[in-house]
C-alpha cells in the first residue's frame, strides 16, 4: 500500500460484498477494510486513517443521513470522501444522501468498470480539493506571519532607538518579548529644553497582538500628553509633598515638584481617553511614570498599579521602594492620580521592571521572585547598563532555556557620584 494514501472502508450493512468488488478496490493499492455497522466505521474514521467510505443503504444501526452527519462531526466530509450504494428504487434516499454531503452514488448491480472509475474520480477530486485548501491555508499562514513581522517592526519603532543620558546620569534598558509582539513597553525622553527627563515602564494585562496594539496606544498617549501639557512654572516649583517613606522608617522631606502638571496630565488624560473609548475591550495597563530633574535628583512619579521600582545605592544598600499610588490605567473613568516624590542622590540607582522578571519560571515551575532579584541588586554595580545586564544574565541562568510566557522589560537610571 502507498503510505501516502488512506484506507478505503466498506460498510456492507446487510449486504454481502462480492469478491469482484473487493478485488477492484484492492487493485487501487490502498488498504481495504470491511465492517458491518456504521458505528464500527465511525470508530475507524475517528482514528484518522480512512480516506474513502463506501456504504450500502440502508444501514442496520442508523440512517444513511445520520451516518453522513456523524462522519462530518468526527472529521468532516471534507476530510473523508463518501460514496453511497443503493438499489434502483432508492433514488429519493440517494438524493438525500448527496444533499447530506455524500460525494457520489452507485446503483446496484454495480458495474466493475464504473465502480473503479467512480472511486478514482472521487478520490482524485478529494485530493485536489485538499491540496487546494492546504495551499490556501499555507498562503494565509504566510500572510499572517508577514503581518506579524510588520507588527513587530512597527512595535519596535515605538521603543526609543537611543536613551537620553543627561549630564551626570546614565540610563539603560532591556526588552525581551515572550512572543512575536509584546504588551510591555518602556520609554524615556527629555522635556523642557532638556531640563526634565521623563521615563515610563508599563505592562498591558493581556498577551499577543491585542496587547501589542493596546501598548502602542498607551505609549503614544502618555508621551504625546506629556509633551503637549508640559508645564514648568513657579506655581509648580512652590508645590510641596512628603517624600515616600523609606521602608518602615518615617522621614519627611519637602521636595519641589518637577514638572508635576505634565506628569499628572499625561497619566490622567491617557486613562480618560482609554476608559471613554476602549472600556469595552476590558484591557488595562500597569504603569510607572517618573519625571526627573537631572540637576537635583528630585523625582516626581505616579505608580499606577505597577511593580514597585527600587532605589538603592551602588553598594547594594536599599533605600526606597516606590509602591503603587493608584490603580492601573484604563480600569476606571475619571481616576484621580496622585503624585509622590523621591530623591535620588549621587551614586544611587533606580531600577524599574515588569512582572515578567519576577514571574519568570524555570523547568521545574519555580518563579524567579523578588528575593532573587534583590540578591542581584545587592551586588556592587557601577553603571545602569551593568545593572540590567546582570539582572538579565542571572534570570537566564535561572530559567535555563525554559519557555517564558510573559515579556521581560527593565529600565535603570544611575546618578553618577
Amino acid at each position: 500500500m502507498n503510505g501516502n494514501l488512506g484506507d478505503i472502508l466498506v460498510v456492507v450493512g446487510n449486504e454481502t460484498i462480492n469478491k469482484t468488488l473487493l478485488q477492484i478496490l484492492t487493485s487501487l493499492e490502498q488498504q481495504v477494510r470491511v465492517v458491518n455497522e456504521a458505528r464500527q466505521a465511525l470508530a475507524l474514521i475517528g482514528a484518522g486513517s480512512v480516506e474513502l467510505v463506501l456504504f450500502f443503504a440502508p444501514l442496520p444501526d442508523m440512517t444513511a443521513q445520520e451516518f453522513l452527519a456523524r462522519i462530518k462531526d468526527t472529521g468532516g466530509t471534507d476530510a473523508v470522501a463518501t460514496i453511497v450504494i443503493g438499489d434502483p428504487d432508492q433514488g429519493a434516499e440517494l438524493e438525500q444522501c448527496l444533499r447530506a454531503g455524500a460525494d457520489d452514488f452507485l446503483i446496484t448491480p454495480i458495474s466493475t468498470g464504473l465502480l473503479k472509475a467512480r472511486v478514482q474520480l472521487v478520490l482524485e477530486h478529494k485530493r485536489l480539493r485538499h491540496k487546494h485548501e492546504h495551499r490556501i491555508e499555507s498562503e494565509e499562514l504566510l500572510k499572517i506571519e508577514h503581518d506579524i513581522q510588520i507588527a513587530r517592526r512597527i512595535q519596535a519603532g515605538f521603543l526609543p532607538e537611543t536613551l537620553p543620558n543627561p549630564d551626570g546620569w546614565n540610563v539603560a534598558a532591556r526588552f525581551q518579548p515572550a512572543r512575536e509582539v509584546a504588551g510591555d513597553f518602556y520609554d524615556a525622553f527629555m522635556l523642557s529644553q532638556n531640563r526634565r527627563l521623563g521615563f515610563v515602564i508599563a505592562d498591558v494585562v493581556d498577551k499577543g497582538v491585542p496587547a501589542a496594539l493596546f501598548m502602542a496606544l498607551v505609549r503614544s498617549l502618555t508621551r504625546a500628553f506629556a509633551q503637549q501639557n508640559y508645564s514648568f512654572n513657579w506655581a509648580d516649583i512652590l508645590e510641596t509633598d512628603t517624600l515616600a517613606q523609606p521602608f518602615a522608617r518615617k522621614q519627611t522631606r519637602t521636595i519641589p515638584s518637577t514638572g508635576t502638571m505634565a506628569l499628572k496630565n499625561a497619566v490622567q488624560l491617557t486613562n480618560n481617553y482609554i476608559t471613554e473609548n476602549h472600556m469595552q475591550d476590558n484591557m488595562f495597563a500597569t504603569l510607572f511614570f517618573g519625571m526627573l530633574d537631572p540637576a537635583t535628583g528630585q523625582l516626581a512619579y505616579i505608580n499606577a498599579g505597577h511593580n514597585p521600582p527600587v532605589i538603592f545605592d551602588g553598594k547594594g544598600n536599599f533605600k526606597l521602594e516606590l509602591k503603587p499610588t493608584n490603580m492601573a490605567v484604563g480600569m476606571m473613568p475619571d481616576t484621580k492620580y496622585s503624585i509622590e516624590f523621591a530623591q535620588i542622590d549621587p551614586g544611587d540607582f533606580i531600577f524599574c521592571y515588569t512582572d515578567g522578571v519576577t514571574e519568570a519560571r524555570n523547568a521545574a515551575g519555580d518563579f524567579f521572585m523578588e528575593n532573587r532579584l534583590f540578591e542581584v541588586l545587592a551586588r556592587p554595580i557601577k553603571t545602569a547598563q551593568e545593572l540590567v545586564d546582570q539582572v538579565y544574565a542571572t534570570l537566564q541562568d535561572f530559567v535555563a532555556g525554559a519557555v517564558q510566557f510573559d515579556d521581560i522589560t527593565m529600565i535603570a537610571l544611575m546618578r553618577q557620584s
